[in-house]
Protein backbone atom coordinates (compact mmCIF):
# COMPACT_ATOMS: atom_id res chain seq x y z
CA UNK A 1 0.00 0.00 0.00
CA UNK A 2 1.96 3.07 -1.25
CA UNK A 3 -0.66 5.43 0.11
CA UNK A 4 1.09 5.31 3.79
CA UNK A 5 4.40 6.13 2.08
CA UNK A 6 3.67 9.12 0.28
CA UNK A 7 4.01 11.88 2.78
CA UNK A 8 7.80 10.07 4.16
CA UNK A 9 10.86 11.50 2.80
CA UNK A 10 13.10 10.25 0.54
CA UNK A 11 15.94 10.71 3.12
CA UNK A 12 13.79 9.10 6.06
CA UNK A 13 13.76 5.67 3.53
CA UNK A 14 17.76 6.25 3.16
CA UNK A 15 18.14 6.14 7.07
CA UNK A 16 15.79 3.03 7.55
CA UNK A 17 17.07 0.85 4.75
CA UNK A 18 20.84 1.42 5.34
CA UNK A 19 23.12 -0.98 7.01
CA UNK A 20 22.52 -1.01 10.78
CA UNK A 21 25.16 0.12 13.09
CA UNK A 22 26.12 -3.48 14.04
CA UNK A 23 28.23 -4.05 10.52
CA UNK A 24 30.69 -1.63 12.43
CA UNK A 25 31.64 -4.15 14.18
CA UNK A 26 35.76 -3.30 15.31
CA UNK A 27 38.49 -0.43 15.52
CA UNK A 28 41.76 -0.76 16.50
CA UNK A 29 43.91 2.17 17.09
CA UNK A 30 47.79 2.18 17.70
CA UNK A 31 47.35 -1.71 18.41
CA UNK A 32 44.67 -0.78 21.06
CA UNK A 33 40.76 -0.95 20.49
CA UNK A 34 39.61 2.73 19.65
CA UNK A 35 37.79 2.18 22.93
CA UNK A 36 40.55 1.10 24.92
CA UNK A 37 42.50 4.28 23.60
CA UNK A 38 40.34 7.11 24.15
CA UNK A 39 38.09 5.86 26.68
CA UNK A 40 35.12 6.42 25.19
CA UNK A 41 32.21 3.91 23.17
CA UNK A 42 32.82 2.57 19.56
CA UNK A 43 29.74 4.71 18.76
CA UNK A 44 31.73 7.65 19.37
CA UNK A 45 34.10 7.38 16.00
CA UNK A 46 31.62 7.52 13.69
CA UNK A 47 28.13 9.08 12.30
CA UNK A 48 25.58 8.17 9.87
CA UNK A 49 25.04 10.32 7.22
CA UNK A 50 22.56 10.25 4.77
CA UNK A 51 23.89 10.98 1.07
CA UNK A 52 23.44 10.28 -2.00
CA UNK A 53 24.98 7.14 -2.24
CA UNK A 54 22.89 6.10 1.02
CA UNK A 55 22.71 6.00 4.82
CA UNK A 56 26.88 5.81 5.32
CA UNK A 57 29.23 5.61 7.71
CA UNK A 58 31.63 8.76 8.74
CA UNK A 59 34.43 7.44 10.90
CA UNK A 60 36.50 9.56 12.59
CA UNK A 61 34.20 12.67 12.19
CA UNK A 62 35.64 14.86 14.73
CA UNK A 63 39.17 14.40 14.14
CA UNK A 64 39.91 12.70 17.69
CA UNK A 65 41.88 9.75 16.02
CA UNK A 66 45.08 10.93 14.55
CA UNK A 67 47.97 8.99 13.13
CA UNK A 68 51.57 8.17 12.98
CA UNK A 69 53.47 7.09 10.38
CA UNK A 70 54.24 3.34 10.00
CA UNK A 71 52.46 0.50 10.73
CA UNK A 72 52.61 1.10 14.79
CA UNK A 73 50.08 4.33 14.13
CA UNK A 74 47.74 2.68 12.04
CA UNK A 75 43.81 2.49 12.50
CA UNK A 76 42.03 -1.05 11.64
CA UNK A 77 38.47 -1.22 10.78
CA UNK A 78 36.47 -4.20 10.36
CA UNK A 79 32.74 -4.40 8.79
CA UNK A 80 30.48 -7.10 8.38
CA UNK A 81 29.03 -6.58 4.56
CA UNK A 82 26.13 -9.11 5.83
CA UNK A 83 25.38 -10.84 2.20
CA UNK A 84 21.79 -11.89 3.03
CA UNK A 85 20.59 -7.89 3.36
CA UNK A 86 21.16 -7.75 -0.27
CA UNK A 87 18.02 -7.82 -2.70
CA UNK A 88 18.05 -10.68 -5.46
CA UNK A 89 18.26 -7.80 -7.74
CA UNK A 90 21.38 -5.91 -6.30
CA UNK A 91 23.05 -9.33 -5.83
CA UNK A 92 23.21 -9.71 -9.44
CA UNK A 93 25.85 -6.65 -9.25
CA UNK A 94 29.00 -7.56 -10.38
CA UNK A 95 30.21 -6.09 -7.07
CA UNK A 96 28.96 -5.65 -3.48
CA UNK A 97 30.62 -4.51 0.01
CA UNK A 98 31.78 -1.07 0.62
CA UNK A 99 32.74 2.13 -0.95
CA UNK A 100 35.32 3.95 0.93
CA UNK A 101 36.45 7.60 0.18
CA UNK A 102 39.44 9.22 2.84
CA UNK A 103 39.25 13.18 3.40
CA UNK A 104 39.52 15.41 5.51
CA UNK A 105 37.28 15.26 8.50
CA UNK A 106 35.99 19.00 8.09
CA UNK A 107 34.48 17.68 4.74
CA UNK A 108 31.74 15.73 3.80
CA UNK A 109 32.20 13.77 0.82
CA UNK A 110 30.20 12.10 -1.54
CA UNK A 111 31.59 8.41 -2.80
CA UNK A 112 29.90 8.75 -5.97
CA UNK A 113 33.09 11.33 -7.57
CA UNK A 114 35.54 9.56 -5.49
CA UNK A 115 35.87 6.21 -3.88
CA UNK A 116 37.14 2.98 -3.71
CA UNK A 117 35.46 -0.38 -3.56
CA UNK A 118 36.20 -2.43 -1.60
CA UNK A 119 34.73 -6.28 -1.21
CA UNK A 120 34.56 -8.73 1.72
CA UNK A 121 36.98 -11.61 1.91
CA UNK A 122 39.68 -9.10 1.66
CA UNK A 123 41.99 -6.73 3.71
CA UNK A 124 43.11 -3.64 2.31
CA UNK A 125 45.89 -1.44 3.19
CA UNK A 126 45.09 2.37 2.23
CA UNK A 127 48.58 4.15 2.16
CA UNK A 128 48.00 7.91 3.01
CA UNK A 129 50.31 10.88 2.12
CA UNK A 130 48.83 14.50 2.88
CA UNK A 131 49.13 17.15 0.10
CA UNK A 132 48.16 20.59 0.45
CA UNK A 133 47.37 22.94 -2.91
CA UNK A 134 47.75 26.59 -2.53
CA UNK A 135 46.26 28.57 -5.26
CA UNK A 136 46.49 32.43 -5.85
CA UNK A 137 43.25 34.50 -6.27
CA UNK A 138 42.27 37.25 -9.22
CA UNK A 139 43.97 38.85 -11.10
CA UNK A 140 46.75 36.33 -11.16
CA UNK A 141 44.94 32.92 -10.62
CA UNK A 142 40.82 31.71 -10.58
CA UNK A 143 40.17 30.87 -6.87
CA UNK A 144 37.66 32.70 -4.89
CA UNK A 145 39.68 33.46 -1.23
CA UNK A 146 35.54 34.64 0.23
CA UNK A 147 34.46 30.76 -0.39
CA UNK A 148 35.56 28.96 2.54
CA UNK A 149 32.34 27.09 3.72
CA UNK A 150 28.68 26.00 2.47
CA UNK A 151 25.98 23.81 3.16
CA UNK A 152 28.53 20.49 3.10
CA UNK A 153 31.14 21.80 5.58
CA UNK A 154 34.16 23.19 4.02
CA UNK A 155 34.55 24.41 0.57
CA UNK A 156 35.31 22.57 -2.10
CA UNK A 157 34.84 22.28 -5.70
CA UNK A 158 32.71 19.07 -5.72
CA UNK A 159 30.96 20.17 -2.47
CA UNK A 160 29.86 23.56 -4.42
CA UNK A 161 28.46 21.39 -7.35
CA UNK A 162 26.22 19.29 -4.82
CA UNK A 163 25.13 22.65 -3.70
CA UNK A 164 24.32 24.14 -7.07
CA UNK A 165 22.28 20.61 -7.66
CA UNK A 166 20.72 21.18 -4.19
CA UNK A 167 19.92 24.82 -4.94
CA UNK A 168 18.34 24.05 -8.54
CA UNK A 169 15.81 21.17 -7.07
CA UNK A 170 14.65 23.35 -4.97
CA UNK A 171 13.62 26.19 -7.63
CA UNK A 172 11.91 23.46 -10.00
CA UNK A 173 10.36 21.33 -7.26
CA UNK A 174 10.45 23.21 -3.95
CA UNK A 175 12.62 20.00 -2.29
CA UNK A 176 15.77 18.40 -2.59
CA UNK A 177 16.52 15.05 -2.41
CA UNK A 178 18.64 14.70 0.80
CA UNK A 179 19.36 17.38 2.88
CA UNK A 180 22.72 18.71 3.07
CA UNK A 181 24.57 18.25 6.12
CA UNK A 182 25.33 21.89 7.25
CA UNK A 183 22.60 24.18 5.91
CA UNK A 184 22.96 26.94 8.35
CA UNK A 185 26.61 27.56 7.04
CA UNK A 186 24.05 29.78 4.23
CA UNK A 187 21.83 31.01 6.70
CA UNK A 188 19.59 32.61 3.59
CA UNK A 189 19.19 29.56 1.81
CA UNK A 190 16.52 27.09 3.13
CA UNK A 191 16.04 23.02 1.64
CA UNK A 192 13.14 20.58 2.67
CA UNK A 193 13.66 17.01 2.08
CA UNK A 194 11.30 15.59 -0.89
CA UNK A 195 8.65 13.07 0.07
CA UNK A 196 8.48 10.17 -2.00
CA UNK A 197 5.29 11.15 -4.16
CA UNK A 198 7.17 14.78 -4.67
CA UNK A 199 10.66 12.85 -5.79
CA UNK A 200 8.81 10.49 -8.38
CA UNK A 201 6.19 13.45 -9.50
CA UNK A 202 9.19 16.22 -9.71
CA UNK A 203 12.43 15.34 -8.02
CA UNK A 204 13.48 12.61 -10.80
CA UNK A 205 13.24 13.95 -13.06
CA UNK A 206 14.70 17.50 -12.19
CA UNK A 207 17.33 15.65 -11.06
CA UNK A 208 18.11 13.80 -13.83
CA UNK A 209 17.44 16.84 -16.68
CA UNK A 210 20.88 18.40 -14.06
CA UNK A 211 22.60 15.65 -14.56
CA UNK A 212 22.45 16.01 -18.24
CA UNK A 213 23.04 19.38 -18.47
CA UNK A 214 26.18 19.30 -16.04
CA UNK A 215 27.72 16.49 -17.44
CA UNK A 216 27.21 18.08 -21.34
CA UNK A 217 31.38 17.99 -22.75
CA UNK A 218 30.27 20.01 -25.66
CA UNK A 219 29.78 23.00 -23.07
CA UNK A 220 32.53 24.97 -22.02
CA UNK A 221 30.85 26.05 -18.77
CA UNK A 222 28.32 24.47 -16.95
CA UNK A 223 25.21 26.08 -14.99
CA UNK A 224 27.33 25.79 -11.55
CA UNK A 225 30.12 28.51 -11.01
CA UNK A 226 32.75 26.86 -9.15
CA UNK A 227 35.72 28.33 -8.76
CA UNK A 228 38.60 26.01 -6.86
CA UNK A 229 39.18 26.48 -3.58
CA UNK A 230 42.25 29.13 -2.68
CA UNK A 231 43.43 26.55 -0.05
CA UNK A 232 43.24 22.71 -0.40
CA UNK A 233 43.90 19.62 1.93
CA UNK A 234 43.80 16.26 0.33
CA UNK A 235 44.62 12.59 1.15
CA UNK A 236 46.25 10.61 -1.58
CA UNK A 237 45.71 7.20 -1.17
CA UNK A 238 47.62 4.12 -2.57
CA UNK A 239 45.85 0.94 -2.37
CA UNK A 240 46.87 -3.13 -2.30
CA UNK A 241 45.12 -5.80 -0.99
CA UNK A 242 45.33 -9.29 -0.26
CA UNK A 243 42.80 -12.34 0.10
CA UNK A 244 42.05 -13.25 3.41
CA UNK A 245 43.63 -16.44 4.30
CA UNK A 246 41.49 -19.42 5.31
CA UNK A 247 43.34 -19.74 8.90
CA UNK A 248 42.78 -16.12 9.75
CA UNK A 249 38.90 -16.73 8.31
CA UNK A 250 38.48 -19.66 11.34
CA UNK A 251 40.26 -17.41 13.87
CA UNK A 252 37.35 -14.60 13.06
CA UNK A 253 34.65 -16.70 13.03
CA UNK A 254 33.40 -17.25 16.30
CA UNK A 255 33.31 -12.74 16.50
CA UNK A 256 30.11 -13.10 14.14
CA UNK A 257 26.88 -12.38 14.33
CA UNK A 258 24.68 -15.66 15.58
CA UNK A 259 23.67 -18.11 12.47
CA UNK A 260 26.90 -16.80 11.14
CA UNK A 261 29.80 -18.86 12.71
CA UNK A 262 31.84 -20.72 9.31
CA UNK A 263 35.14 -20.11 7.30
CA UNK A 264 32.93 -19.31 4.75
CA UNK A 265 30.46 -16.83 5.92
CA UNK A 266 33.71 -15.10 7.30
CA UNK A 267 35.20 -14.79 3.45
CA UNK A 268 31.53 -13.93 2.07
CA UNK A 269 31.37 -10.95 4.59
CA UNK A 270 34.08 -9.37 6.45
CA UNK A 271 35.95 -6.94 5.56
CA UNK A 272 39.23 -5.28 6.84
CA UNK A 273 40.70 -2.07 5.98
CA UNK A 274 44.08 -0.98 7.38
CA UNK A 275 44.83 3.18 7.21
CA UNK A 276 48.55 4.28 8.20
CA UNK A 277 50.20 7.26 7.04
CA UNK A 278 53.48 5.97 5.03
CA UNK A 279 55.50 9.53 5.82
CA UNK A 280 54.92 11.93 8.03
CA UNK A 281 55.90 14.89 5.65
CA UNK A 282 53.53 17.24 3.93
CA UNK A 283 53.74 17.88 0.33
CA UNK A 284 53.00 21.38 -0.85
CA UNK A 285 51.78 22.54 -4.03
CA UNK A 286 51.51 26.53 -4.66
CA UNK A 287 50.70 28.55 -7.33
CA UNK A 288 53.37 31.45 -7.69
CA UNK A 289 53.13 34.16 -9.97
CA UNK A 290 56.50 34.16 -11.70
CA UNK A 291 55.76 37.54 -14.06
CA UNK A 292 53.92 40.44 -12.78
CA UNK A 293 53.97 43.84 -13.23
CA UNK A 294 56.84 44.22 -11.77
CA UNK A 295 58.44 42.16 -14.25
CA UNK A 296 56.21 43.85 -16.82
CA UNK A 297 57.55 47.73 -15.98
CA UNK A 298 61.05 45.99 -16.26
CA UNK A 299 61.19 44.53 -19.52
CA UNK A 300 59.66 48.06 -20.97
CA UNK A 301 62.40 49.98 -19.18
CA UNK A 302 65.29 47.49 -20.16
CA UNK A 303 63.15 47.73 -23.95
CA UNK A 304 62.93 51.76 -24.15
CA UNK A 305 66.71 51.84 -22.76
CA UNK A 306 68.17 49.48 -25.39
CA UNK A 307 66.49 50.81 -28.79
CA UNK A 308 65.85 54.58 -27.44
CA UNK A 309 68.55 55.54 -24.82
CA UNK A 310 65.41 56.48 -22.65
CA UNK A 311 65.72 55.50 -19.08
CA UNK A 312 62.30 56.30 -16.07
CA UNK A 313 63.54 60.60 -15.80
CA UNK A 314 63.34 60.52 -19.42
CA UNK A 315 59.62 59.33 -19.13
CA UNK A 316 58.50 61.41 -16.71
CA UNK A 317 60.13 64.62 -18.52
CA UNK A 318 58.26 63.52 -21.66
CA UNK A 319 55.18 62.99 -20.07
CA UNK A 320 55.57 66.71 -18.09
CA UNK A 321 56.55 68.14 -21.63
CA UNK A 322 53.42 66.82 -22.59
CA UNK A 323 51.23 68.22 -19.99
CA UNK A 324 52.55 71.36 -19.99
CA UNK A 325 51.58 71.85 -23.53
CA UNK A 326 48.55 70.71 -23.79
CA UNK A 327 47.51 73.31 -20.27
CA UNK A 328 49.24 76.14 -22.87
CA UNK A 329 47.40 75.77 -25.84
CA UNK A 330 43.98 75.16 -23.63
CA UNK A 331 44.50 77.41 -20.88
CA UNK A 332 46.54 79.94 -21.86
CA UNK A 333 48.83 78.17 -18.81
CA UNK A 334 51.96 80.64 -18.27
CA UNK A 335 51.37 83.41 -20.14
CA UNK A 336 51.70 86.99 -18.07
CA UNK A 337 48.34 88.66 -17.85
CA UNK A 338 49.49 91.67 -19.87
CA UNK A 339 50.70 89.90 -23.13
CA UNK A 340 47.01 89.39 -24.01
CA UNK A 341 46.50 93.29 -23.83
CA UNK A 342 49.44 94.21 -25.39
CA UNK A 343 48.43 92.29 -28.42
CA UNK A 344 45.12 93.67 -28.91
CA UNK A 345 47.28 96.83 -28.80
CA UNK A 346 49.65 96.17 -31.24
Amino acid sequence: NFAKYRDVTYEEILKQAGPPNSTFKYCKYFLQPCETKLNQSLGEFYEREASLSGNCFRINPKGKLRGKGGDYGKMQLIFFADLNDYSSLTRREPEYGYTVAIHDHKRYSSTMPSGFWMSPGFIYKVDLSLTQEFREPPPAGNCDPLKVNNTYGRYEENSCVAQCRDDALMEKCGCIHVMPPLPHNIPDKTYRGCTLEEWAQCGLGAYKEWVIKYSDVNKMQTQCKCPPTCKETQYKAQLSSSQMSKFYAESKANRLPPGYNSTQHVLENLLIIDVLFTSMQVSEIREIVTYGWGNFLGDVGGVLGLFLGASMFTVMEFLEFIILAICKSCCDFGKRPGDHHQLEEI
